[in-house]
């Protein structure tokens, strides 16, 4: 049976590498948001994502939902809508949505962001963390057929 996993987290929160290691051990496909966004012309990887990034971005997620298998949707999902688009293109196509919510502690994602060649600035980073917060008491009324937490432990090079 196939499902819809919905990543959400602020930038930094450990989507993308959480969305590789899920495709990797099921063969998923990923539909990223910023993978839709970066080929954008004038895009120096702080803007937010533009609505022509979401109209393809759903309509790769469309076409993985038709074969009817797991499909890995990775963007913040902080905004209401944008969680409801993805759950009425899963529903079109009978599949169930999992929404998975990164919450490590806001200094965490902005110390990760601080480790990349693509920088969110901390200013949308705090308000993503801020309002993926706000959004964890409705999810389920959203008609998820599930929600989970996940927060994401920081990686030692300790033994």
């Amino acid at each position: 049976m196939g499902v819809v996993l919905v990543l959400m987290g602020a930038s930094g929160s450990g989507k993308s590498t959480l969305a590789k290691a899920l495709a990797t051990a099921t063969g998923a496909p990923v539909v990223s948001y910023d993978q839709h966004q970066r080929p954008r012309p004038g895009d120096d990887g702080v803007q937010a994502v533009s609505a022509q990034a979401l109209a393809s971005a759903w309509r790769e997620l469309a076409a993985c939902c038709a074969c009817g298998g797991v499909v890995i949707v990775d963007g913040t999902h902080c905004q209401r809508s944008r969680r409801v688009t993805v759950r009425a293109i899963a529903a079109a196509h009978h599949l169930p949505t999992v929404v998975i919510a990164l919450t490590p502690p806001l200094e965490v994602c902005l110390r990760r962001q601080g480790q990349r060649g693509r920088r969110v600035p901390a200013a949308d980073v705090a308000r993503q963390h801020a309002a993926v917060l706000a959004a964890l008491p409705v999810l389920a009324q959203e008609g998820h057929a599930a929600v989970l937490f996940a927060s994401a432990r920081e990686r030692s090079s300790r033994p």
